[in-house]
């Protein structure tokens, strides 16, 4: 049986007294979180300049490893940190199965 990868993609906007050096930071650091995580194959930042809003989208080898994620997401101090820059009501979660891929390589 084939394992299914799995993308969170997980968009929001800032608060708006967030400073952007603040946010770079706290997502530096949760960037490192993320990378020692284990079943977490990639993770991009993303943001769109005329709506301010950011995407961030991971890539887990499997469900189960997004779900230890998720489970001690919201008690870690570096998850907490980076959460706490984020305007509650613009976050939305979506998990989707990968069906097809190509390698990717991290630059």
């Amino acid at each position: 049986m084939m394992t299914t990868n799995l993308i969170e993609v997980v968009n929001f906007k800032l608060k708006t007294d967030t400073k952007l050096a603040q946010f770079h930071i706290a997502n530096n650091d949760f960037q490192r979180y993320i990378d020692n995580q284990s079943g977490v194959l990639y993770r991009s930042l993303a943001k769109q300049a005329d709506t301010q809003q950011y995407s961030s989208i991971i890539y887990f080898a499997t469900v189960a490893d997004a779900q230890k994620l998720r489970d001690t997401f919201f008690d870690n101090a570096i998850c907490q940190q980076y959460t706490s820059l984020i305007a509650k009501e613009s976050i939305k979660q979506d998990r989707f199965e990968v069906l097809s891929q190509t390698a990717c390589q991290q630059s």
